[in-house]
């Protein structure tokens, strides 16, 4: 599909998201809270905002523009590769950072009026390197959130859109069960629309089998039942090194559960399922008790296979999600996100932070799929059970520390999108990837299995 690139939408869009990268930076009460990482192994958010800038000013000033850097310590300072990630005794001063990133952006958009998205430059064709600008500043937005969400409520202001929009009514999970995917070709990949990452691309046709996969991602209810019946005790559910991170770890629960006031850890599962009300979830701006008809979240991949090998089935792989989520069999064609083409819409997904949590599985009946899964599109994220790995015929453009660097083996493939996700990145051909360790995503899964002819119950 073709789209042509228009410098006055582009320059909208990165002045908003500039705007809403501050107003996530401005929810932190403390400035101290800014400058210390928010847990172990993570940078300080202050870090993050300065990157911003290092980031568009390299590519839109000195790449493009050929133009000296603005300051060769930020480029050291917020670069990823040169800073390690435990260093943050040099961050500037909030107001330096702050005037820095309002120069960088005058440059910018100075670029982006002079730009000829005609040129025949990679960079340049179709505004390209200002899509990777402004979606690079999307997926540090959410970045953000991971990081505003591990620090405590009391040391957060809740902004003024938060809960503008009223939670979605709760939906009955009217067909339970499994989707019967039926095997055949379908087109993986993207085809730009207008922008993708080197690691989308090529698209290409890939076989898939007959395979069965959840109609809803696994809920917190779910999951409880898995902790309650011994799945964190059971050495038989795990990988050898996912038990033996577990156990280093001292895992027990996902990210931010934590036991209800009075409750026991052997309580039982009752025959109404009241396992849930034995747990409260630290939400983004409060602790809560645990909804069951929430997708589980705060999981890592070890977990969401463990729970998987529990309910005798397994992860669905890279292939078998994209296509229960984007082939249209009727039409024989991929489907941009879940439901079809059309840009995404409150009352289609929970994305962009329109509720700031998540919302029940079954909230979105017309955000299905073609084959009628839910949840396919924003609310968490999924594991898949691929290894980040290219395609046949990657070609990393336009630097290689953004996807070639990662082609490591230690790093599993994530789809779909979360509630925070922007609307762009929630495309089904996106690919996030993490370690199989990470759980401060906003990451849930849902299951699949082979098919057998002997299946009869859908």
């Amino acid at each position: 599909m073709a789209h042509a690139f228009d410098p006055r939408e582009m320059a909208r869009l990165m002045r908003e998201a500039r705007a809403r990268s501050r107003e996530l930076f401005g929810m932190v009460i403390s400035e101290s809270d800014l400058r210390r990482p928010p847990s172990e192994g993570f940078r300080p958010l202050l870090w993050h905002l300065g990157h911003l800038g290092a980031f568009e000013s390299y590519w839109l000033s000195q790449q493009v523009k050929g133009r000296p850097s603005f300051s060769e310590g930020y480029d050291a300072i917020f670069d990823p590769i040169k800073t390690p990630r435990e260093d943050s005794s040099n961050l500037p001063p909030v107001p330096e950072i702050e005037g820095y990133l309002d120069r960088v952006r005058e440059e910018s958009l100075a670029c982006l009026a002079s730009a000829d998205p005609a040129a025949a430059s990679p960079l340049l064709h179709g505004g390209y390197v200002f899509y990777m600008v402004l979606e690079h500043e999307y997926q540090h937005q959410e970045t953000i959130c991971y990081l505003l969400h591990m620090l405590s409520p009391e040391l957060k202001r809740r902004p003024a859109r938060a809960g503008e929009r009223g939670a979605p009514a709760r939906g009955p999970l009217h067909e339970t069960g499994m989707v019967r995917i039926p095997g055949g070709p379908f087109e993986m990949g993207s085809r730009g629309y207008p922008f993708a990452y080197d690691n989308e691309q090529p698209p290409h046709m890939v076989e898939v089998p007959e395979f069965l996969i959840d109609r809803y991602p696994v809920t917190n209810a779910d999951y409880a039942r898995f902790i309650d019946e011994g799945g964190y005790r059971d050495r038989s559910l795990w990988t050898r090194e996912g038990w033996a991170w577990k156990e280093e770890a001292g895992l027990e629960q996902p990210l931010y559960w934590s036991k209800a006031e009075g409750a026991r850890g052997d309580d039982p599962l009752s025959d109404e399922g009241s396992s849930p009300a034995l747990w409260r979830v630290r939400e983004m701006f409060e602790d809560r008790p645990l909804q069951p008809d929430l997708p589980v979240s705060g999981v890592s991949w070890y977990e969401a296979g463990a729970y998987a090998r529990f309910a005798g089935k397994r992860l669905p792989s890279e292939a078998e999600w994209e296509k229960a989520a984007t082939w249209d069999p009727r039409a024989g064609r991929k489907r941009r996100f879940a439901w079809g083409d059309e840009p995404p819409r409150a009352g289609l997904a929970n994305f962009d932070n329109n509720l700031w949590e998540p919302t029940p599985v079954a909230a979105f009946p017309e955000g299905r799929s073609a084959y009628g899964c839910f949840d396919m599109t924003g609310n968490v994220w999924e594991w898949t059970s691929t290894v980040f790995a290219a395609y046949a015929g990657f070609k990393a453009f336009p630097y290689p520390e953004y996807s070639e660097l990662w082609f490591d083996g230690d790093h599993r493939v994530l789809k779909g999108g979360s509630w925070t996700t922007r609307a762009p990145l929630l495309r089904g051909s996106f690919r996030n990837f993490f370690r199989p360790r990470f759980r401060a995503a906003f990451a849930g899964f849902r299951c699949a299995a082979d098919w057998t002819p002997a299946e009869d119950s859908l």
